[in-house]
């Protein structure tokens, strides 16, 4: 596979990811928006709240390959 091909397949992942993104966000705020209608006008609110959980997750799943390879290197 070539340079560009390979650029052009990440971009596409990148894509599919957003979409797939956005389509969670809109599923979350509606589930939310039936629990809380009052809450309709804050949608930036929860998309930030929303948002940050999501990266709390990736923050923890980036330490824990940290540290599964770091002790997968001191045992070998």
């Amino acid at each position: 596979m070539s340079d560009t091909d390979k650029i052009v397949e990440s971009e596409k992942r990148v894509e599919e990811k957003t979409e797939e993104l956005i389509y969670k966000f809109h599923a979350h705020y509606q589930s939310y928006i039936e629990q809380h209608p009052e809450d309709k006008d804050r949608k930036d609110e929860i998309f930030q709240a929303w948002a940050i959980q999501k990266i709390a997750g990736l923050q923890l799943s980036i330490l824990e390959l940290v540290e599964k390879f770091n002790n997968h290197i001191k045992t070998h």
